[in-house]
């Protein structure tokens, strides 16, 4: 294993740390964003491990899904969390990977699951005073599909397509990351964002604390038009986010606008096919073997179950994780 910067993230991550022993071989996770459940899950995954000893310890750090994915290839981090749909995009050298160079997609092919989780989401926020109360709406506004060389905003492009809106003329979508875009919002310079994470998210739970929002999402009945615009579409899913789950989860301060339905997918945690089956075994059985204790740290993870850790995987399962779930029945 390759020697990386360290970055801690926690201060329970710090004192785990420091209680391994200097031999411990660090295993560098790669998560979406901070404030992603693939990011929280992955502290606490880090947690287990370290109360755990056995001479493996994991560290959280972030660079979206892209970025990743290449840092995995690269022999940078040792965990990746991505897309099932991203995924395949990369080895067949299409969506945000068109453009990678021929010897990083051959490596793409080298990638192994460990398991996939279905809770972050992408959900788009607005100001109720924007005049946007359905899909539709984003004509002719302004608004933050997501950062810099993300997915997100093309996932936005072609979400907006089917819905009738051609981005590049009829509306002013900008690649920004949601922190800036609700700090532009608060001052009346952007209408909406694109916002990912699980329920209740804390940026537009502190965003609401200053301005009156409320949630826009796509129409469930132009999710097959959609699967067939935008590559490896069988991927992705609408999840309904009832209207008394946004009430309780934002005390209110946030318009419902009925039921919503956030565009997700399933994001695997991957890692190279080099990774011994002996370190993914064990950092597989740590986390799902102690998920009761996961699910009790937030209203999010409580709903990650082992039910679907393996279900639409579009990379195949590294066989020391294999062991793992055929162990637990759940392979043959």
């Amino acid at each position: 294993m390759k020697n990386h910067t360290i970055r801690i993230t926690t201060v329970a991550t710090l004192l785990a740390l420091a209680l391994q022993p200097a031999s411990a071989q660090e295993i560098v996770v790669s998560a979406v964003a901070p404030t992603s459940d693939d990011y929280a899950l992955s502290v606490a995954w880090s947690n287990i491990v370290a109360h755990q000893g056995g001479g493996l310890s994991l560290t959280v750090v972030d660079n979206g899904s892209v970025k990743a994915l290449r840092k995995l290839a690269k022999g940078q981090v040792d965990v990746a969390v991505i897309g099932a749909p991203h995924y395949k995009d990369a080895t067949q050298k299409k969506g945000k990977f068109k453009k990678d160079p021929d010897d990083l997609i051959k490596k793409y092919a080298d990638v192994r699951a460990l398991f996939a989780i279905r809770t972050s989401a992408a959900q788009y926020v607005v100001r109720t005073d924007s005049g946007i109360k359905n899909f539709t709406d984003f004509k002719g506004k302004k608004f933050a599909i997501g950062r810099p060389g993300g997915n997100a905003g093309r996932v936005t492009g072609v979400m907006l397509k089917v819905h009738g809106i051609d981005l590049k003329t009829q509306a002013d979508g900008q690649y920004l990351k949601y922190g800036p875009a609700l700090e532009q919002m608060a001052n009346g310079g952007m209408n909406g964002t694109l916002v990912w994470g699980g329920m209740p998210h804390a940026a537009v739970d502190n965003a609401s604390r200053q301005m009156k929002l409320r949630f826009v999402s796509p129409e469930p009945s132009r999710l097959d038009a959609f699967r067939a615009e935008i590559t490896n579409g069988q991927y992705y899913v609408l999840k309904k986010i009832p209207a008394a789950a946004i009430q309780k989860a934002y005390g209110g301060r946030v318009a419902d606008n009925g039921d919503q339905y956030f565009w997700t997918f399933p994001f695997m945690f991957v890692v190279n096919k080099s990774m011994s089956a002996d370190d993914a075994y064990v950092i597989t059985k740590a986390l799902w073997d102690n998920i009761s204790e996961v699910n009790k740290t937030s209203i999010a993870l409580s709903l990650i179950t082992v039910d679907g850790a393996i279900e639409a995987l579009s990379a195949e399962l590294h066989p020391g994780a294999a062991r793992y779930f055929r162990e637990k029945g759940m392979l043959k």
